[in-house]
């Protein structure tokens, strides 16, 4: 991957026209993935907690733990990846030292502390579900951000 080694993100107008359509697709991923999470989970605190538990009330079975070891599993795996592809393109485009650093430290410790959140609401505590919520929202969120600061740097500039 040439955007790891070289620090001209313009010196080739074909490579400029990949990199972009790269970060769109994995713009488009984020917002699928995090529409996947909220089906897959639920939109609220309830929802989620109602689909690792369970709820008898409504007939709704707990998640088994092979069902969200699965999820874990790849959503972490792709999530990584498609984070860390995201934030080495961010190394290389013109935005100040501390700038990068941030979306760095917060994209990355927020989506491990989404799955610390995640398996720790379906093990001990069910308050932990809105950490969950509010890490997977982040990490999406910034992610997002940095993406259309690629966009706008390698396109529109």
């Amino acid at each position: 991957m040439k955007f790891l080694v070289s620090k001209d993100l313009h010196s080739n107008p074909n490579f400029t026209l990949l990199l972009g359509f790269y970060a769109l697709m994995m713009l488009f991923y984020f917002i699928g993935d995090l529409f996947y999470m909220l089906n897959f989970f639920g939109f609220s605190s309830s929802e989620v907690l109602s689909t690792l538990k369970g709820n008898p009330d409504e007939f709704i079975e707990p998640l088994s733990l092979l069902s969200l070891l699965e999820h874990f599993h790849v959503s972490l795996f792709l999530a990584i990846l498609a984070l860390f592809t995201t934030l080495a393109i961010v190394l290389r485009i013109h935005l100040k030292q501390r700038h990068k650093r941030f979306i760095i430290l917060i994209a990355m410790s927020s989506l491990l502390l989404s799955f610390i959140s995640l398996i720790s609401t379906y093990f001990f505590l069910d308050s932990l579900v809105y950490s969950f919520i509010f890490f997977s929202l982040l990490w999406h969120s910034i992610g997002i951000y940095a993406l259309i600061i690629i966009l706008k740097q390698v396109w529109f500039k």
